[in-house]
């Protein structure tokens, strides 16, 4: 066995570990739970460090870290110099590659070059995992994710994980329906939306009654908005894929708390957080931007300790785009 596949074998190994810690900080991840004590502070870590790392299928990534205010920071792929960014006053930094990653296994590190052109390294790597296009990282059919693990003095810790295991189940097979986002706003319009087999039609349920259908669009994403008002309070939704002969092929939960959304919060809409979100993905479905999850961040700072420990169920104000 070569080295290409050892790699993803033993970090899938490491993110198993990583994803059953985050499921023991958020009790009853499936769907409505919330962690009943807030997630501890990050620890101080030595600067340059990685603070986001995700991927997309296309392998478009993000890359996003800490670093002394005004300093260059050098993104390496093993030896390679991946790019370069600068960070802010605040110290925060942002990298996004100008071409997918290729798949395959790496080790991502940091160089932080200081006004007086000190170089310092950073203490820990990201070891990323990219599968192939339309395989997941076992090498099956079907849209993958890739793994990242951030490893350093104070061990590990999974920056992202593939859905399936972010679930804490067996990977999903290709067009089986998922339930990726619920979100409401001040009148009480909720919507929700996923994906499924394209072509397929949908059925939602609310309280086990049904309120809305769709037809899952070529892209295999789906979205129903129901032709009714939602009063704050706890609800159950079911969405069920059904097959020509109308028999439920695959069926998706979630369970959730809609609050109310203050009168003088300069949100108009809150999203509810489900199974498999991140920040990064809901700043890209509200604003068509990942790289705008640092407006969500900063609306809901008081629930949001760290950008990567977010919880099923915490609701998150979403401020209107500008």
């Amino acid at each position: 066995m070569n080295r290409k596949i050892l790699i993803p074998i033993a970090i899938l190994a490491v993110a198993a570990v990583g994803v059953a810690a985050w499921q023991l900080q958020a009790p009853g991840s499936g769907g409505g739970a919330r962690p009943s004590a807030q997630a501890p502070a990050p620890k101080k870590t030595s600067l340059p460090a990685f603070d986001v790392v995700r991927v997309e299928p296309s392998g478009t990534a993000v890359i996003a870290g800490r670093a002394l205010p005004g300093a260059k920071v050098n993104i390496l792929d093993g030896d390679k110099l991946l790019g370069t960014t600068t960070a802010d006053a605040r110290g925060d930094w942002t990298f996004l590659p100008s071409d997918p990653l290729a798949p395959g296994a790496r080790e991502l590190r940091l160089e932080q070059v200081g006004s007086d052109g000190a170089v310092t390294k950073g203490e820990a790597s990201v070891v990323l995992a990219v599968p192939e296009r339309d395989r997941d990282l076992a090498g099956r059919r079907g849209e993958g994710d890739a793994l990242a693990v951030l490893s350093g003095s104070d061990g590990s810790r999974v920056l992202q994980a593939p859905r399936a295991l972010s679930q804490g189940g067996a990977p999903r097979p290709a067009g089986e329906i998922t339930i990726d986002t619920v979100d409401y706003d001040r009148g009480g319009k909720v919507s929700v939306g996923g994906q499924a087999k394209p072509g397929t039609e949908v059925m939602l349920y609310l309280q086990n009654n049904l309120v809305g259908r769709a037809k899952v669009g070529a892209d295999g994403r789906w979205s129903i908005t129901p032709d009714r008002i939602f009063d704050d309070g706890q609800y159950s939704l079911r969405v069920d894929q059904v097959g020509p002969d109308s028999k439920v092929i695959s069926r998706a939960e979630v369970n959730f708390d809609k609050k109310p959304i203050p009168d003088q919060a300069l949100a108009g809409r809150a999203v509810v957080v489900v199974p498999g979100n991140n920040l990064w993905a809901i700043a890209r479905r509200s604003y068509g931007e990942g790289i705008r999850y640092t407006v969500i961040f900063e609306a809901n700072q008081a629930q949001i300790r760290d950008p990567d420990l977010i919880y099923p169920g915490q609701i998150f104000l979403v401020p209107d785009g500008k």
